[in-house]
């Protein structure tokens, strides 16, 4: 039966008609999926890129991107086509333009990142700041970003050197000589910065300011275990649960974070940690490197240096981590792991010759990784990035 509408009805849908369109109109396109995969190096000549084809969850052969000092870690504008990278031999942060149909990347702004060793940048979610983390200057710097994205001059440090203003080192003394940050991860309210810090056994929980000519403010700091080495971390979709990859001893650890009235409190949990590594391995010759979650909150996702592993955790009700699969990462030395952003596929660069990034399928329901599917050559792989 064909519906009727009264004079009435139909004078209103038709009043209505011109702001649903404009609305149509106005609103932001579906996200494309991604073209290109970037790729971070060590001793290459500078980023790499590789076609993604996201149907079959394969790459192309890498070719060089852009002339770069040591580009080992990566990080994108929320909304601009920009990528950041950390340059750990030169002391520098770089701000590049993508052509998302080329795929080419084109320097167009870099300042020095005021420390040694730049290894990690974060961008905030309005896309007003920028925070880096030194790891042989033990320091967070802070950057102001423009409208279009380009690099202000740095304008606030956290400098960490000395007993008095950051602690004793840890115990494992040809590691930790002293501070060394190695990560700087924003907080699911945009308003703190958790900057893991490897030499003194430590996290720095600093207020931030985004867009502020300062937007570092106050810091306190979170005591890991004795020689554990916090590197990298990651947060659980529900906000509260923060799990830790402790490079030095091969353990990934829970913390709970809240954030009451504008104060952060960040704790430790007893008896949390978890081994990387296979009950009967030594850690000797191991080092813990990269931790992701999965987007259901239900598994994270790790790898080790040495034994080569990928390891899938099974996240229990209450944050407790169980072992569920291990896995070889197909190469030597696995620095970064990546999903795409279909969940279908992780990518691991494996850093050590020959180099290499290989291509797993994801079972998202069941966690499991099978492969890898693909395994593409490439020069010393630090980082990895879908665009």
């Amino acid at each position: 039966m064909t519906p009727s509408f009264t004079r009435r009805e139909f004078l209103v849908a038709g009043a209505a008609l011109p702001s649903a369109l404009r609305a149509l109109a106005s609103a932001d396109p579906p996200e494309a999926a991604p073209r290109w995969v970037f790729l971070g190096t060590d001793a290459g000549a500078g980023l790499y890129w590789c076609a993604w084809d996201a149907a079959a969850g394969r790459l192309g052969e890498t070719e060089l991107a852009a002339k770069a000092d040591q580009p080992g870690f990566l990080a994108l504008h929320p909304r601009l086509p920009r990528l950041y990278s950390a340059n750990a031999a030169s002391g520098a942060v770089s701000c590049f333009e993508i052509d998302k149909l080329r795929g080419s990347l084109r320097l167009i702004n870099q300042q020095p990142s005021r420390g040694e060793g730049p290894c990690f940048v974060s961008i905030d979610a309005t896309g007003r700041s920028a925070f880096v983390a030194n790891y042989s200057g033990g320091s967070l710097a802070a950057f102001g970003l423009t409208v279009d994205g380009l690099l202000l001059p740095p304008t606030g440090t956290l400098q960490c050197k000395g007993v008095a203003a950051c602690g004793r080192p840890g115990p494992v003394h040809d590691r930790q000589d002293g501070a060394h940050f190695h990560s700087a991860t924003i907080s699911p309210g945009n308003d703190f910065v958790l900057a893991c810090d490897l030499g003194d056994d430590a996290i720095e929980v600093v207020a931030i300011r985004p867009g502020a000519d300062n937007p570092l403010g106050a810091a306190f700091r979170v005591a890991a275990r004795p020689g554990s080495g916090p590197r990298h971390m990651a947060i659980h979709p529900n906000g509260r649960w923060v799990y830790v990859i402790h490079e030095l001893d091969c353990t990934i650890e829970r913390f709970d974070w809240s954030v009451i009235a504008g104060r952060a409190s960040l704790l430790r949990q007893e008896g949390t940690a978890i081994s990387t590594l296979p009950l009967d391995a030594k850690r000797e010759g191991n080092t813990a490197c990269e931790i992701i979650m999965g987007a259901n909150g239900r598994f994270l996702y790790a790898c080790t240096r040495g034994d080569d592993m990928l390891t899938v955790y099974r996240l229990d009700r209450d944050g407790s981590l169980h072992t569920q699969q291990r896995i070889s990462c197909g190469g030597k030395t696995p620095r970064h792991i990546a999903f795409d952003p279909t969940r279908r596929f992780l990518l691991c660069a494996n850093q050590a010759a020959p180099g290499s990034v290989t291509v797993f399928a994801h079972n998202a329901e069941s966690g499991e990784l099978t492969g890898p599917v693909q395994t593409v050559a490439a020069n010393t792989p630090m980082f990895v990035q879908f665009v």
